[in-house]
C-alpha cells in the first residue's frame, strides 16, 4: 500500500508552441522528409520517451529517425534563462526514483553532485502558519484519507478519492494528498492510479534538470521543427506525414503527450482502435504549473530546497523555497484550483502567488519579490498540460494504452507506465522497454 509523502512534480511543465502542429489539412503531393537513409522506425517526440527509445534502437542497430515539432529536446522538462538571469525550470524539477532514474546515474558520472529531497516543513493556512495541534490536525487528515484510500485499494474499488474519503477534509490536506502530487484534485483521480507510483527516492541534482535532461539527450540526432500531422498504417508498414514531406518505416513509436493526441494534433488511418482511443481520453494531463518568484534575501528563513504548503485567499499550493540556492522560489498551483486560475491567464497567476506571499510573509516580504513570471502549460500546444492522472474508473488505460495496434503503432511514455507514471524515470523506461518491443519486430 502507498503511504504519501508530498513531492512534486514531473511537470510537470514544458516547451515552445511550433505553428503547424494542428495543422490538419487533407494530403498533398507526397515528398519524402529529410530522414537520412530508409529508417525501419519512426519517433515521434524528443521527448526523455523518445530519447531513450532512440537511444535504445541505436544500440540495437535499428535504423530510424527521431521527429520534433519543436526546436529542442526535452519536452516537458525545460530550463531556461532568459527571465530571471539565472537557470530556471520551466517543467520538471525532481528526479524522483532516484535509485532507478538513469538521469541519477548519469548525472553522478558527470560529476554533478546529487542529494535526497525532503518533505514538506511548514503549513500555512487561514492566516498563519500552523503550530502543534493545529499542524498535526492536518497530517491526521493526510493519514486519515490515505487509511480510506487504502482501504478502497484493498478491494480493488477504481472509484474517485473524493468518493472515498471524508467530506469535510480540508483544502489542504485534500491537496497534499491529490493535486500537490499527482496534478489531479481528489474529485478526478482514480484510487487504483494514485497507488501506481513506486515508492523511491525522491532527489535534486546541482543545477537545473531540462539543462540535464538536454546534455542526457545530447548525443540523439533529432530533426526538429518536423511536426507530424497523419500516420497512414492502411497498407504495409507506416507513412508518417510531416509540415516537412512524408517517412516511410516499418513502424512508429508515439510519444507525444496524450492530450496532444486526444485534440486530434495527429490524425490517424484507418482511425485507432477503440481501446486506445478510450485509453487515450481517459488519460487526460491533469493541471500542475510553476509561477516562479525571484526574491531577495531569506524572508522565510528556511534552507534552499525547503517545501512549503499553503491555503488561502481561496486556493492552494506547494512551495519549493530558493530552490538549488538559486534564488528562485517554485510557486505550484495544480488540480482543479490551478486549472482554473490558469484559464485566467498568466497575471491571475502571478497576482494570486504575490497575494500568497503578503499573506504569508506580510508588505515587507512581498516587497522582497523582484520578479514573477508564470509557466502555464496547459496553454502550451505541444503539451496540453502537466502529466497524466487515470480518470476514476479508468485505471486499467495505461495497459490498454501499452498495446501494440497491429504490430506497428506503439504509444510510449509516462503515460504508459504501470508504475513510475508522471515522472521523466516512468517515461524514459516505457521509451526503451517500446524500442526492445519494436526491435524485436523490425529485425
Amino acid at each position: 500500500m502507498k503511504h504519501l509523502h508530498p513531492r512534486r512534480p514531473f511537470l510537470p511543465h514544458r516547451r515552445s508552441i511550433i505553428a503547424g502542429l494542428g495543422g490538419l489539412a487533407a494530403l498533398g503531393p507526397i515528398h519524402l522528409a529529410k530522414a537520412a537513409g530508409n529508417p525501419k522506425v519512426v519517433i515521434i517526440g524528443a521527448g526523455v520517451a523518445g530519447l531513450s527509445a532512440s537511444k535504445t534502437l541505436s544500440a540495437a542497430g535499428v535504423e530510424h529517425v527521431v521527429i520534433e515539432a519543436a526546436d529542442r529536446i526535452g519536452g516537458r522538462a525545460y530550463t531556461q534563462s532568459t527571465t530571471f538571469g539565472t537557470p530556471c525550470d520551466v517543467g520538471a524539477h525532481w528526479l524522483h526514483n532516484g535509485e532507478s532514474n538513469p538521469l541519477v546515474s548519469f548525472a553522478k558520472r558527470q560529476g554533478i553532485e546529487v542529494y535526497e529531497a525532503g518533505e514538506v516543513e511548514g503549513l500555512f493556512a487561514g492566516g498563519e502558519w500552523l503550530e502543534g495541534e493545529d499542524e498535526e490536525e492536518i497530517w491526521e487528515e493526510v493519514e486519515d484519507a490515505e487509511s480510506a484510500i487504502n482501504r478502497a485499494l484493498e478491494r480493488d474499488r477504481d472509484v474517485s478519492l473524493r468518493s472515498v474519503i471524508d467530506s469535510d477534509t480540508s483544502p489542504l490536506a485534500a491537496f497534499l494528498v491529490g493535486a500537490y502530487e499527482h496534478a489531479a484534485s481528489i474529485g478526478s483521480l482514480s484510487t487504483l492510479d494514485w497507488d501506481r507510483q513506486e515508492e523511491g527516492t525522491d532527489m535534486f541534482h546541482d543545477g537545473a534538470l531540462g539543462a540535464l535532461v538536454a546534455a542526457w539527450g545530447a548525443g540523439v540526432p533529432v530533426q526538429f521543427n518536423t511536426a507530424a500531422t497523419r500516420v497512414d498504417w492502411s497498407g504495409n508498414g507506416v507513412r508518417v506525414q510531416t509540415n516537412d514531406g512524408t517517412i516511410e518505416a516499418e513502424a512508429v513509436i508515439v510519444t507525444v503527450p496524450t492530450s496532444v493526441l486526444a485534440k486530434g494534433a495527429i490524425r490517424f488511418g484507418p482511425k485507432l482502435p477503440q481501446d486506445t482511443e478510450r485509453a487515450i481520453s481517459d488519460l487526460p494531463l491533469g493541471s500542475y504549473n510553476h509561477i516562479v518568484l525571484q526574491i531577495e534575501g531569506n524572508p522565510f528563513e528556511v534552507e534552499e530546497d525547503t517545501m512549503l504548503c499553503y491555503a488561502g485567499n481561496g486556493g492552494t499550493a506547494g512551495l519549493l523555497v530558493n530552490a538549488g540556492g538559486s534564488g528562485l522560489t517554485y510557486f505550484d498551483v495544480a488540480g482543479d484550483f490551478g486549472a482554473g486560475l490558469t484559464r485566467q491567464g498568466e497575471g491571475a497567476m502571478v497576482e494570486f502567488a504575490r497575494a500568497a506571499v503578503k499573506d504569508m510573509l506580510g508588505a515587507e516580504g512581498l516587497a522582497s519579490l523582484t520578479k514573477a513570471k508564470a509557466f502555464p502549460w496547459e496553454t502550451n500546444a505541444l503539451a496540453g498540460g502537466a502529466y497524466t492522472a487515470a480518470k476514476p474508473g479508468r485505471a486499467r488505460a495505461r495497459e490498454a494504452l501499452k498495446d501494440p495496434v497491429d504490430d506497428r503503432l506503439f504509444f510510449a511514455g509516462e503515460a504508459t507506465s504501470l508504475s513510475k507514471p508522471a515522472t521523466l524515470d516512468g517515461a524514459i523506461t516505457e521509451g526503451a522497454r517500446t524500442a526492445r518491443v519494436v526491435a524485436d519486430e523490425v529485425t
